[in-house]
């Protein structure tokens, strides 16, 4: 470099390389490539959504257990019958399992407490 060159810094040493502002946006499309090419996600089916709600809250009521079992097997059939227009078995299949468990678990329940019942009337008798 030429100490008698215009744009030379005065110790003669050679300027760093400009900086790129930190406020400018990037150029257009520098993020992600055309629409065209983005990855469709079909939507979720309906009823998978209501298997999985209805299976959380099938711990507070018990017929709650077995529409989420219902909900699920149509939900998953449909999915499978959509050909890639719709999405959601996993989901479905969720809200069948918690469900059941759910649903299950009332069960035994009831059962018990009737259990518990008929014992004690049948106790009722011997006074």
């Amino acid at each position: 470099m030429n100490p008698s060159d215009p744009g030379a810094p005065e110790n003669g040493w050679a300027s760093p390389a400009p900086r790129p502002n930190p406020f400018e946006p990037p150029p257009a499309g520098s993020y992600t490539g055309p629409s065209a090419q983005r990855p469709y996600a079909p939507p979720t089916s309906s009823e998978a959504i209501g298997a999985i709600v209805c299976g959380v809250m099938a711990w507070s009521c018990f017929p709650l257990g077995i529409l989420a079992i219902w909900l699920g097997f149509r939900a998953r059939r449909a999915v499978r019958e959509s050909q890639g227009q719709l999405a959601g078995e996993q989901l479905a299949l969720a809200g069948m399992i918690v469900g059941g468990i759910f649903g299950g678990l009332w069960l035994l329940f009831w059962l018990a407490y009737a259990a518990f019942a008929v014992f004690a009337i049948g106790f009722h008798g011997f006074k």
